[in-house]
């Protein structure tokens, strides 16, 4: 008799109840949400964009409202989008 085979109660390791809705996949011990990635890729893409606009203000462009450094603001604002994706979908995090 195999692991799989020997009872109900057994716990595989392979999947965790879902939550009872319709169309619900059980979840998988090793996967984590695409959201942990989608933070991953932001707060990259937001230190990119803060240091840019950081490297920008020793060489300002001529541009209308270039002097409220948006690269610095937007760069921030997606860091922050980021961090808050990524600790929230973290494996860290208990799952539901």
């Amino acid at each position: 008799m195999t692991e799989q085979s020997k009872g109900p109660g057994k716990e595989t390791g392979a999947s965790q109840e879902g939550s009872g809705q319709p169309g619900d996949a059980p979840r998988r011990k090793g996967m984590l949400p695409v959201w942990f990635f989608v933070g991953i890729i932001f707060l990259i893409y937001g230190v990119l964009i803060v240091v840019t606009g950081l490297y920008g203000l020793s060489h300002p462009a001529q541009t209308v409202l270039g002097n409220l450094h948006p690269a610095i603001w937007w760069g921030a604002v997606i860091t922050c989008v980021g961090a808050i994706f990524f600790y929230t979908s973290g494996p860290w995090r208990s799952r539901r």
